[in-house]
């Protein structure tokens, strides 16, 4: 075994017994439970940021699930390891090539050279799950994005050692929620991002879904180049968001770029019920014309007209103005447990209308970085969230409301003003809710 290979632990064993290593350093539960509060918060604070570092090493799903694990359950575990996995970053540094040719040579064969007329071995980005090489194919540039190896086979052994540590932390919490179905969810999605011809499928499927809107760019796959490890794609030019900001755009184009994402999100769970559920602003790339690059398709989720129906329906219900008519559908959506105490219950009530405030009719056009908005909400759904006992994040919405909380925070940062009227008919077409008063 070559030297790269021996510092990425690629193994089920090795992967899980470096988790071990690092969970037999740090207090469980058990001792938790025998240490002074401040103690236990010292512990807590040791506890995530070892495990943070761990991940950082391993890569793979298990790093993902705990960028995942800091936002999905980051109201129901203790702050201080919520803060600390919130660190993690999709954007890692890369593996040796050594370590990823491996893949290459198991996809096409030793001779996996000759499919390319160029190939650069050093990679220009890189993730959780892989990385990304440049290479020219017929005189065109493309890219190569190459898995590494073992986190397929590693994910099932990864969540079940970081639900371990995560049911730990949820115990000082004193909150009975079951994780279950989170993470039941996180292997689901980890696993069809772990399959690049499901990423390749869903590629092509989106690609003609907005076909006829000459705003977005999808990359062509090369199914020739492309197996469920390795996925090659047209390279296209463009911008990052974040870097096309610094380069301080007008008031309109980022206008534009708003409006472009919204109408997007429409079209994606409104109409076809396929959605995009990664909002990492280095999916979305700015061309000089204002055309937006749409990459990575691995967490493409599709919902079906059941699931959307009661969505809408659970929209409708805020507008209705009976709260009572809002727990009715979030108990049947199962979003709710029905063992919460009724305030508990009302308090969701309120954590929804604030959630939907920016498309009342009242505050249009809505400022995205409206500060005093912001702080309300956060206060709500902090709010809500102490008063839960039971009900666990709500493993149908997961991945749903991750993009649409990712899109709210780019437009934030963009500083954009929208008239959002239009979109609050587009998705249920009634009245709008009413404004809360701060």
């Amino acid at each position: 075994m070559s030297e790269p290979k021996k510092r990425f632990a690629t193994s089920v064993l090795s992967r899980s017994s470096k988790l071990l290593e690092t969970a037999a350093r740090v207090a469980g539960k058990e001792v938790a439970g025998r240490l002074s509060g401040v103690e236990r918060v010292a512990r807590r604070i040791e506890q995530a940021r070892a495990v943070t570092e761990q991940l950082r090493h391993l890569k793979g799903a298990v790093m993902k699930a705990g960028q995942l694990l800091s936002i999905d359950a980051g109201d129901f575990l203790p702050p201080e390891a919520v803060e600390i996995l919130g660190t993690l970053q999709d954007d890692a540094e890369p593996v040796e090539f050594a370590v990823v040719e491996s893949v290459l040579v198991d996809a096409f064969g030793a001779d996996w050279r000759d499919r390319f007329e160029h190939f650069e071995e050093t990679s220009f980005a890189a993730a959780s799950i892989g990385q990304v090489h440049r290479a020219r194919v017929n005189g065109a540039p493309v890219v190569v994005k190459v898995q590494y190896p073992g986190v397929a086979e590693s994910i099932d052994a990864d969540l079940a050692m970081l639900a371990k540590l995560a049911n730990s932390w949820l115990a000082v919490t004193r909150k009975k929620i079951d994780l279950t179905t989170l993470f039941d969810e996180l292997s689901r999605i980890l696993h069809r991002e772990a399959d690049y011809v499901i990423e390749r499928n869903n590629l092509e499927r989106y690609a003609a879904m907005v076909a006829d809107d000459d705003r977005f760019v999808v990359p062509r796959a090369y199914p020739e180049l492309s197996t469920d490890r390795v996925l090659t794609m047209s390279f296209e030019q463009g911008a990052p968001v974040r870097e096309w900001m610094k380069r301080s755009p007008s008031f309109e184009r980022r206008v534009d770029f708003a409006r472009a994402m919204l109408d997007l999100y429409c079209v994606e769970f409104f109409e076809h019920g396929f959605v995009q559920t990664d909002p990492n602003p280095a999916n979305f790339l700015v061309r000089e014309d204002g055309k937006i690059v749409l990459l990575d398709f691995g967490a493409a989720l599709e919902y079906d007209a059941t699931f959307r129906e009661r969505y809408v329906a659970l929209l409708k219900s805020l507008a209705s103005r009976d709260p009572q008519q809002t727990v009715d559908e979030a108990l049947a959506f199962g979003l709710l447990d029905e063992r919460e105490k009724a305030a508990t219950m009302l308090a969701f009530v309120e954590m929804l209308e604030s959630a939907v405030e920016p498309f009342a009719s009242g505050v249009q056009p809505f400022q995205f970085a409206d500060a005093d908005y912001l702080a309300r909400a956060q206060e709500i759904s902090a709010r809500f969230t102490r008063a839960l006992e039971y009900s666990p994040p709500p493993r149908q919405l997961l991945f749903l409301h991750r993009k649409l909380g990712g899109l709210f925070n780019l437009l934030k940062r963009m500083e954009v003003r929208l008239d959002l009227a239009p979109y609050w008919d587009r998705m249920v077409g009634v009245a709008r809710p009413a404004a809360q008063v701060a």
